[in-house]
């Protein structure tokens, strides 16, 4: 079976219309990426209300490619400006930008480009490889053990974010709140809609997700728009490397890529942390370390391969358990949910064309990748120069109609811009906004199997004990919350402290 739908994946992936749809997110990522402030999340959100009269393979073809082209695109703000285009692109400063003042820009573009497309083509790889494997596990998987799942999701998105594990939980439990406004699946009854039949049918998603990830970024590059812009780095040498060159950094873009497969798998974390993995290890496995930092073309290549590997690693658990590795695989998730499809372990069997629909589009898109990198990225160190305040109003107006032409309801608009707000607030506090919009996602899964487990168990929560696998996920989701707690923190802490002999020394 699970042959059947990998060919049908690839015909689908061929077929004009498709590839279409997947050149015009190549194209659509790399220049959102080269625009500083801006994220792939971001522009995945408001791409979302636009894929609603396409078919879903072709959506979700289109967002896959504007997904990766982004993570590349960042690098060109991050070589030419020295600022990061997206926050995966971070740690490629350090080398990119000295490299573009001593006039190398091409280069460093064009080391970032053939990173990339490495890292995109063994990611994508690795996925399609998993996928059939993991097929056939999840068709192991009932109710009971989909709670498990959702409740590991919700606690590990939580957890492993960046900052306060609190905050993390705080803001995943939020999430799940949110989820349960409207109609309960089970009894049909109202909640917590306040008699408003608007959320009657329950928070769209697609509303909250451009109003947490859109509204915010625009304040935020309003506020930077009086700054300064940096100096524009020109390139004026030669964008391709050469094959020797090619060669020699291969064994660093190969090790850098499974290190973004990896932290890939790994829910919470992302581009950003996966790059500094891969960073660190390509200046300690350098024979000489001395110059990066300075301008070293391996301090590029490392960064640039691990975070576009990162998306096909993202998408092996949000594929095979229906939890999203990043927040940008999460709006992916939501684009399945705008089309009808619950995600979950089913996504592989009873949606297996579109599931590697999908994992084909996400290999093929590093060809398109590759070719329109070479052809636009000398343009898209003008794109870099827009006015901060330009995009940002450009961002509101394109939230503003896209939230008003998903039901054609004004009260859409309204809802927006109080998810702004509070994407706003949490910007502001440093609560992660990743594990709310996970909260939402898995909330109507985590909602409907918890309803039919206890039916199962005849109303007995004992009946998540008798699955070993449902018991071993609610004791990780379990282990996970106790790091959170504060003295598990403070045990951590005293055990780093040096033990002291009797004279008061050190041991």
């Amino acid at each position: 079976m699970e042959e059947s739908f990998i060919v049908i994946g690839l015909w689908n992936a061929l077929s004009p219309f498709n590839i279409l749809f997947t050149v015009a997110g190549v194209a659509l990522g790399i220049v959102v990426g080269a625009l500083p402030g801006l994220s792939a999340t971001m522009a995945l959100a408001l791409l979302l209300p636009l894929t609603f009269k396409l078919p879903p393979e072709t959506g979700l073809s289109m967002m896959a490619a504007l997904y990766l082209s982004a993570m590349y695109g960042g690098s060109i703000a991050a070589i030419i400006l020295r600022t990061p285009g997206t926050p995966a692109a971070a740690a490629t400063v350090l080398d990119g930008f000295p490299m573009g003042a001593r006039g190398e820009a091409g280069r460093a573009l064009g080391i970032s480009l053939s990173a990339s497309l490495v890292g995109g083509l063994v990611s994508g790889v690795a996925l399609l490889t998993a996928a059939p494997f993991l097929g056939r596990l999840v068709l192991l998987f009932g109710p009971v053990e989909l709670f498990a799942i959702a409740v590991l999701g919700i606690t590990m998105i939580g957890t492993l974010t960046k900052g306060s594990p609190i905050k993390g939980l705080f803001s995943g439990a939020l999430g799940l709140l949110l989820a349960m406004v409207g109609m309960d699946s089970t009894t049909g009854t109202a909640r917590f809609t306040w008699d408003n039949i608007n959320l009657y049918g329950g928070i769209p998603f697609t509303v909250a997700l451009i109003g947490l990830f859109s509204i915010p970024q625009a304040i935020s590059l309003a506020e930077q728009s009086s700054g300064v812009q940096a100096a524009l780095n020109q390139i004026r040498d030669r964008i391709l490397p050469r094959m020797g060159e090619f060669l020699r950094m291969l064994p660093n873009i190969l090790r850098s890529s499974l290190i973004g497969i990896v932290t890939g798998v790994i829910p919470g974390t992302g581009g950003d942390t996966a790059s500094w993995f891969a960073y660190n290890e390509a200046k300690r496995f350098a024979k000489d370390s001395s110059g990066f930092g300075k301008g070293d073309p391996a301090g590029v290549a490392a960064p640039e391969a691990a975070n576009n590997a990162v998306v096909g690693g993202a998408l092996i658990p949000t594929i095979a358990l229906g939890i999203p590795g990043s927040s940008s695989t999460a709006v992916l998730l939501g684009a399945l949910m705008v089309h009808g499809i619950l995600p979950g372990p089913t996504l592989l069997t009873e949606h297996g064309a579109i599931t590697y629909t999908l994992i084909w589009a996400l290999i093929l898109a590093n060809i398109p990748l590759f070719l329109i990198g070479l052809a636009l990225t000398r343009v898209c160190t003008y794109v870099t120069m827009v006015p901060k305040m330009v995009v940002a109003v450009f961002i509101v107006v394109l939230s503003i109609v896209g939230s008003l032409a998903i039901n054609n309801n004004m009260f859409d608009v309204w809802l927006m811009l109080g998810f702004g707000a509070l994407g706003y607030v949490f910007d502001r506090a440093r609560i992660p906004t990743a594990p709310l919009v996970i909260g939402l996602v898995l909330g109507p899964l985590l909602d409907t199997s918890l309803a039919q487990s206890l039916l199962i168990g005849f109303g007995s929560w004992g009946v998540f004990m008798k699955s070993p696998v449902a018991a071993g996920l609610l004791l990780l989701a379990a282990l996970s919350m106790l790091q959170a707690t504060p003295f598990f923190r403070l045990f951590r802490a005293a055990r780093r402290v040096p033990e002291r002999d009797s004279t008061g020394t050190d041991a």
